[in-house]
């Protein structure tokens, strides 16, 4: 999981690397997933960004037409997805522990 849903008031550190060089964090997220035999990555934006999340999703759409993401990549046995998940907007999101 990606958490780009920086929720400190003021804090664009990533929403600028989402809207300027989405590619890197599939890349990092593919990367990470090899690493650790994970088939599945998700990368949790807040919804208010919505450039950032159309971005990454043109970046995810152009890995998968490129065989960098999906099944088989590069013809070996590794095989790895992104999503994106929208935030709630909340400085803290989730249930309470």
């Amino acid at each position: 999981v990606c958490n780009a849903d920086e929720g400190d008031p003021g804090a664009f550190m990533d929403r600028s690397v989402l809207e300027g060089d989405p590619h890197c964090i599939v890349e990092a997220m593919t990367i990470a997933g090899y690493a650790i035999g994970a088939k599945q990555g998700y990368v949790y934006v807040r919804a208010e960004y919505p450039i950032a999340v159309e971005r990454l999703s043109i970046a995810i759409k152009q890995a998968r037409e490129y065989g960098l993401l999906g099944e088989h990549i590069f013809g070996t046995d590794f095989s790895f997805d992104l999503g994106i998940r929208l935030g709630a907007g909340a400085f803290v999101c989730g249930e309470e522990t």
